[in-house]
């Protein structure tokens, strides 16, 4: 497969000073005359890191990977036309008396029947394009500053974790270095129930951040807000588990900006809709992303088969 790892790399030197895809961000397609562009907040996107990020998103990953290989196909097959075309041309050029015109051809012939490959390349990639906007999530203005309520004294740095000299850093409604009653008047402000057991915590909700349908465990070391635990049960359906698990991270991006590492695995055997919980349950579907922030705070984002029922988990740890 040398071939296609030459080709693959060939492709990656035009994109090399393109910026990666933002997956909090949508994907515009610019439809070329030759082949389709995509564009955020219209700005080119890297390909190979599009695809790359695409096929990491189940309701896309199918029509990425053909996208993707019916590109390199295309790609290896334009280049065999332009050899057989360019052969004998350059045989004239040169003063051949008789050039192997039968080669130019052949290279016709293969550049024609490449016409309808990269075609079906384009089409494939646009589906994949297509499918990853329908089922994500984005905010109307991710440049937006997110609003601060008047109630809340802290800034909006705060609230996504950063160090504020009014208050203590927090995250999802919580500051770490709280004591436990004053986490609990946090949750209960929120609109949610408090309860307690053995030292640690627990919120019905989320009091900040947007995720919905979000229970927060909450450790204590001394006395002292260590650590904060969003467990999210999605839907039970393929469809609906996927959607959450992304809505859950583009929270997250808006909040933190880019995760530090993630990543997305749902094996072959896994792919039928009819098996995805399954193999989640099953340990089988794993994804994770993590964000290590300015303050020293960590934010890592998973996903938990056991014990059932699956749920997404958030965890938040203090940095000191």
């Amino acid at each position: 497969m040398k071939w296609m790892a030459a080709a693959l790399a060939l492709h990656g030197i035009g994109c090399a000073s393109l910026p990666n895809m933002d997956s909090s961000m949508p994907i515009e397609i610019d439809h070329g005359f030759f082949a389709s562009r995509y564009k955020q907040a219209g700005r080119p996107i890297d390909p190979g890191d599009m695809v790359a990020r695409l096929k990491q998103e189940p309701s896309a990953e199918s029509a990425a990977s053909r996208g993707e290989g019916l590109r390199v196909v295309s790609s290896v097959m334009a280049s065999v036309a332009g050899v057989l075309i360019g052969w004998p041309l350059g045989q004239a050029i040169g003063g051949e008396r008789k050039p192997i015109w039968a080669l130019a051809g052949v290279g016709a012939g293969v550049f024609a029947v490449n016409i309808p490959i990269a075609i079906w390349a384009d089409s494939s990639m646009d589906s994949a394009v297509e499918a990853y906007n329908k089922t994500r999530t984005f905010s109307d203005d991710t440049t937006t500053e997110p609003e601060v309520s008047t109630e809340d004294t802290r800034t909006p740095g705060a609230r996504a974790g950063s160090t504020s000299p009014s208050g203590p850093p927090g995250v999802f409604g919580f500051a770490f270095g709280a004591s436990m009653e004053a986490s609990a008047a946090a949750c209960r402000q929120g609109g949610h129930t408090w309860s307690e057991e053995e030292g640690a915590g627990r919120c019905s909700g989320a009091p900040a951040e947007g995720l919905a349908g979000a229970a927060a465990q909450l450790d204590f070391t001394d006395g002292r807000l260590t650590a904060v635990e969003l467990v999210i049960r999605p839907p039970d359906d393929a469809q609906g588990w996927a959607s959450a698990f992304r809505e859950t991270e583009a929270v997250l991006v808006r909040t933190h900006g880019k995760s530090k590492e993630r990543t997305f695995v749902v094996p072959d055997d896994c792919k039928a809709e009819e098996r995805f919980l399954a193999c989640v349950a099953e340990g089988k579907v794993t994804g994770s992303a993590s964000w290590s922030l300015d303050d020293g705070h960590s934010v890592a984002l998973s996903i938990a088969g056991s014990p059932p029922p699956s749920t997404i988990r958030v965890r938040a740890r203090s940095g000191q």
